[in-house]
């Protein structure tokens, strides 16, 4: 498995070659230079190679705290690395940062492909005769936006990798997605639980501005863990930046299973909490919440009681939850965080026998018959579609009949029975 490093100066395009290698949006793109901050990685199968690509910040010669935070990463992503792919502008010409970051590639001695981006058509080509004074080849020229010479780069790409994937076992890493409000301490857990200093720690919030992947493996599972930008309400959308940061955030939703919501112990429960789990409910993903800077409370039974109190006010459809009390800060039961995920994935994937339902469906009309006008509500067979969430079809002669409490009440029939701590359950009624 080969792994690739994309760098270059900020803005010449290096997370639209991430992401129209990787054919998603896992990485902001946006004008303003520096929108990616921390490093961020996808596993790459192109034929029978594969590749771990990584995504990294703008390598500036800014003395900002955050341009000195960057340097350090991308210094240490380097070092990683088997391959770098050197983002250069076409349409900006050859700039004195990029000669600088050519020069350490040299020095480092890695293998480096320099690509010229940007390009957008024939006539364009020529431009990229100025960047031969870097003395890097391959020199191959695209347009990350528009797709033009991807299947190029992949090729030379290939050259440099002679693993193949057919005797690689198959992935069965739980992705696992940090959200909270900004500043609430997700990277702090997400280094905590790497083990390294993946994400940017700073501060002042805001300092993670899109979905960020770590893979890492505990006790023999394997895990994706997400780290995201911290969420706001809609209205609190101060610019562009931040909407897309939230934007980020529901893209990594969609394919995470395990959702840690991560809640200040100092700031408890509010409506953005709130707002935050009803997206991970409407995503199905399982949940977990995590209150972390529990170092902090000096009374720690009364802070739980109004933390329990908070969740019962504003989180109740989240009430099949588990928490978790931690500190990114001390390392106080944050390695639980995995275990718990690993229990609530395997409630997440699990699937019913028939048998069992259907002593579910004859104790539930017994139990709470249903009529309306004359009308009476008959189950005739409940079955198990899906997994992942758990997904349930219950065939009757009147879907109309059934109130949103009787839902409810066949859904804790369920949890009665087959416990799905921590998973959402769907429940589908089908006329016979």
């Amino acid at each position: 498995m080969t792994r690739v490093l994309i760098i270059g100066r900020p803005n010449v395009g290096k997370s639209a070659l991430f992401n129209r290698l990787c054919g998603s949006r896992k990485a902001l793109v946006h004008h303003t230079p520096g929108t990616t901050r921390d490093v961020n990685y996808h596993t790459l199968t192109y034929g029978k190679k594969q590749f771990i690509l990584t995504d990294t910040a703008g390598w500036s010669d800014d003395d900002s705290i955050f341009s000195n935070d960057l340097r350090r990463h991308l210094v240490r992503a380097l070092n990683g690395a088997d391959l770098a792919l050197l983002i250069v502008d076409g349409k900006a010409g050859l700039q004195p940062v990029d000669g600088e970051v050519a020069a350490i590639l040299r020095q480092q001695g890695k293998k480096t492909i320099l690509v010229i981006n940007k390009i957008d058509n024939a006539k364009e080509e020529i431009k990229a005769a100025e960047f031969y004074a870097l003395g890097i080849e391959p020199m191959i020229t695209i347009s990350a936006i528009h797709g033009i010479n991807i299947p190029d780069l992949l090729e030379a790409m290939d050259t440099f990798s002679s693993d193949n994937t057919e005797n690689a076992p198959p992935s069965d890493a739980i992705n696992l997605i940090l959200v909270g409000k900004p500043n609430v301490g997700k990277s702090s857990l997400m280094n905590r639980l790497s083990g390294q200093e993946r994400s940017l720690v700073n501060e002042r919030p805001g300092t993670t501005r899109e979905a960020l992947d770590t893979p890492l493996s505990h006790n023999g599972q394997s895990f994706v863990i997400i780290d995201t930008p911290g969420m706001h309400r809609r209205h609190k959308f101060t610019d562009d930046m931040t909407y897309l940061s939230s934007l980020s955030t529901h893209h990594a939703l969609e394919r995470a299973d395990v959702a840690v919501l991560v809640i200040d112990v100092s700031q408890g429960i509010g409506e953005t909490e709130a707002s935050i789990a009803q997206m991970i409910l409407e995503n199905h993903c399982a949940c977990l919440m995590a209150v972390n800077k529990w170092d902090l409370p000096e009374d720690r039974e009364e802070t739980l009681r109004n933390i329990k109190r908070q969740m019962e006010q504003k989180l109740q459809f989240l009430s099949w939850s588990k928490l978790i009390l931690v500190s990114a800060k001390s390392g106080q039961r944050v390695e639980k965080i995995l275990d718990e995920t690993k229990t609530v994935y395997a409630e997440y994937s699990k699937r019913v026998a028939q048998e069992d339902l259907n002593e579910i469906m004859v104790q539930a009309e017994h139990l709470r018959p249903v009529s309306r006008k004359g009308h009476v509500l008959h189950l005739q067979r409940i079955e198990q579609l899906d997994v992942c969430p758990p997904t349930f079809q219950v065939t009757c002669n009147d879907p109309l009949l059934v109130h949103f409490s009787y839902r409810r009440f066949l859904e804790n029939r369920l949890r009665e029975r087959f416990d799905f701590t921590g998973t959402p359950l769907v429940i589908k009624f089908l006329k016979s």
